[in-house]
């Protein structure tokens, strides 16, 4: 649309193109003079001819050696712990034999050339025709998006260029593609394509690729077997028939057949016999992630991917060191294996668990599921699978609601039989507890409150609050949530949930999940370092209310005893259960690292206990053992924040600040103190008091004296100037010379 005066005119496509056609020939006439000709085509033509003669200086020697030029040494990658500790690495430092083309299946060769570069045995390194077409593509695009490499340019970009699609790079690729050509007769070019490239699950080089996939030598490659190696190449990962897509994995083989019957190598009926043929995969081993930490491993492996594509991150001998403690990603191991035996005794078989840093994001350990080599369920990342949370949702609306002053602590919910238009809920224990503070009610995780603190907050506010401490699958465009909510009926994964929590103990402020510190290249250059920003999620105040509330041993107590104590530490906890205990829970944190637990079963049977016995140990163990090398820290309290003397009856504010029978003192907003007044009568507290002085003093006495009599003291004869006693008298020791037997 283009703005003419006050009004807008739409124009047709015709002229459209007449009016772009106009606008390139005025430019182009703008620079037929000779003087501007020369302005600008000067540094074109030195950038054209410098170009290529910098590039192949520079990768002079690289081109002139076949190891070099392939870059087979020092592949792979390795993945480090926090502290440097080395917990993965593959194909670091390879070294591999040159498989000649006559080991090579003549069908193998025949589908890369038709595939990937039909002109192969014709071009002198790269095509006319191609790059037009794609330079076209590119130009309609407004990107770079279409290649039009030859198979030449494909070896010199995996090989020596970065895989930036710029015109500069295609400019040096083509450069160094002219030079291999020059160096290199056909057959060796294409034989260091295949010995070279990428194939997915690890494998480099045809020969590679053979064995792990067919367990064959590629000597011993069938046509079916050739194509679909060869229609791997553009995507390894996506396209993989093991780990990838086998729909797609079949796909990229006709294409490949096609191509190689329209190219005269094989017949049409050849191509109906290789697709008929049944594929058999070898089994891809998992040793390179059977490690202390293979989800967390699959986690970074699939993040570098997406960011700098499977070959090159495969291929660049990448050296990253995660966010991953190996210490306590062992301790958090045994924790799960040591309670196994009573989960799967109880129905379950399956437990996952993660840990991260409050004040930074990151994740420092993280166990997806308690057997990665189960056939079932192994694989599978229950960190990042949603599951209902139970009453462990129940602290991020209860937190909101305290942010925001509609509760305090000290708010009496009755804790009654309520029909919430339609909805009764009822708690788990099927039984009423009467008037209850928010304090108590959360504690003890009764249901019926509950709901009532998201009906005063509203379910809208408690979803927005949810979203606002990163949890992301609750979908008010997709599900209509109702109260039930309240109950954590809505679907989030551990790490979501989890890091939910880490903002409370951040004092309200949170950050993304991270799982990479710092990449460096082979080179030992930095080519990443984790730079991570929090943001406000809820005021400080609000974490602060909610961590004294989650942290409050005495009143946890009534339900849960000291089963989710850590010994001398104040933590801050909430557990979850779902119906008939599909899923349990257990979530807490400290300002040093926040943990969360989930145990239960893939398929959702049922199992026969809840969060607290089945989740509960995992967590204290784990959480023990995060805390046994840190000095203690308490949570901050706000400047917000103020304490006050209320009243047991109504969580009204005292009329004094004794502390009493009738009061106690609690944490409240300094905007949001409770409206309700109530006067303490102190006199029977003070007579009390008096009769307990008294009795103590009466109980004290009695001790004493009790003591003298089972210790009597025995005074010793004072000399005097006395005669002696008659020779006849009897002589009476002060001391028993012999021990005296007690009467029977």
């Amino acid at each position: 649309m283009i703005r003419q005066g006050k009004y807008t005119k739409r124009l047709t496509p015709l002229q459209k193109a007449k009016r772009i056609g106009r606008r390139r020939w005025n430019w182009f006439k703008a620079l037929s003079t000779p003087k501007k000709m020369l302005l600008i085509g000067g540094p074109l033509v030195a950038f054209l001819v410098i170009t290529p003669l910098a590039t192949y200086a520079y990768f002079a020697r690289d081109i002139g050696d076949q190891e070099r030029l392939m870059n087979r040494n020092n592949t792979g990658i390795v993945l480090t712990d926090r502290n440097d500790e080395v917990f993965y690495s593959t194909g670091r430092a390879q070294q591999r034999a040159l498989l000649g083309l006559d080991k090579i299946a003549d069908d193998a060769e025949h589908a890369l050339v038709a595939a990937e570069d039909k002109n192969f045995y014709e071009h002198s390194g790269f095509s006319i025709i191609s790059m037009l077409g794609a330079l076209y593509a590119n130009f309609s695009a407004g990107a770079t998006s279409y290649g039009g490499s030859t198979l030449t340019q494909q070896l010199a970009k995996n090989t020596l260029l970065s895989s930036d699609r710029n015109f500069l790079r295609k400019y040096q690729e083509l450069s160094i593609a002219i030079a291999i050509e020059r160096t290199y007769s056909k057959d060796e070019i294409l034989d260091m394509y295949l010995n070279s490239v990428y194939y997915g699950e690890g494998a480099f080089g045809i020969e590679s690729a053979a064995k792990t996939y067919f367990n064959k030598s590629a000597a011993d490659l069938t046509l079916a077997e050739s194509s679909m190696l060869i229609g791997l190449l553009p995507a390894p990962s996506s396209y993989s028939p093991i780990s990838g897509d086998p729909e797609l994995a079949l796909e990229r083989q006709t294409v490949t057949l096609t191509r190689m019957v329209d190219n005269d190598y094989i017949t049409e009926a050849q191509k109906t016999a290789a697709l008929a043929e049944v594929l058999t995969y070898a089994e891809v081993s998992n040793a390179d992630t059977d490690n202390l930490a293979p989800h967390f491993t699959q986690m970074v492996l699939n993040e570098l991917y997406e960011e700098y594509g499977e070959e090159k991150v495969t291929r660049s001998g990448y050296q990253v060191q995660t966010t991953l403690d190996l210490s306590l990603q062992k301790s958090m191991n045994d924790s799960i294996v040591s309670q196994m035996p009573y989960i799967q005794n109880n129905g379950g078989t399956n437990a996952s668990g993660v840990a991260i840093d409050p004040t930074t994001g990151e994740i420092r350990a993280l166990v997806g599921s308690a057997d990665w080599n189960n056939e079932t369920f192994g694989k599978v990342n229950m960190t990042t699978t949603p599951r209902q949370p139970g009453s462990s949702f129940k602290p991020i609306y209860y937190a909101e609601a305290l942010a925001r002053g509609i509760i305090t602590p000290a708010t009496i919910l009755a804790d009654v039989p309520t029909d919430f238009g339609g909805y009764k809920p009822l708690n788990a224990n099927l039984s009423f507890s009467g008037n209850i503070t928010a304090r108590n009610a959360l504690a003890r995780s009764l249901n019926i409150p509950a709901v009532k603190v998201m009906e005063k907050l509203g379910v809208d506010k408690s979803i927005d609050a949810a979203k606002k401490v990163g949890i992301t699958t609750i979908d008010t465009n997709s599900t209509d949530y109702g109260l039930s909510l309240a109950l954590g009926t809505a679907e989030v994964s551990v790490l979501e949930m989890t890091n939910a929590y880490a903002s409370y103990a951040n004092q309200g402020s949170q950050f993304e999940t991270t799982t990479v510190q710092r990449i460096n290249t082979k080179f030992d250059a930095t080519l990443f370092e984790g730079k991570t920003q929090s943001k406000e999620v809820i005021s400080k105040e609000g974490a602060y209310l909610i961590s004294s509330m989650l942290s409050d041993n005495s009143a946890r107590a009534a339900i849960f005893g000291n089963s989710l104590t850590v010994p001398n530490r104040a933590v801050a906890v909430k557990t979850g259960t779902t119906e008939e205990a599909r899923d349990a829970w257990t979530i807490g944190y400290t300002p040093e690292i926040a943990i969360g637990v989930w145990v239960g079963n893939n398929d959702n049977t049922p199992m026969q206990s809840g969060g607290s016995g089945m989740a509960g140990p995992i967590w204290v163990e784990t959480m023990t053992a995060a805390l046994s090398s840190s000095s203690k820290r308490a949570f901050t309290v706000p400047d917000g924040i103020v304490q006050r003397t209320v009243c047991y009856s109504n969580g009204g504010l005292a009329s004094t600040n004794a502390i009493n029978s009738s009061t106690y003192r609690e944490y409240f907003l300094a905007s949001a103190l409770p409206s309700a007044r109530c006067t303490v009568d102190t006199t029977k507290d003070e007579e009390k008091a008096k009769r307990e002085a008294e009795k103590a003093k009466q109980e004290e006495k009695d001790a004493r004296a009790a003591e003298e009599a089972e210790n009597p003291v025995i005074e010793e004869p004072v000399p005097t100037d006395e005669a002696p006693p008659a020779a006849d008298a009897p002589i009476i020791p002060t001391e028993p010379t012999e021990p005296v037997s007690p009467t029977p």
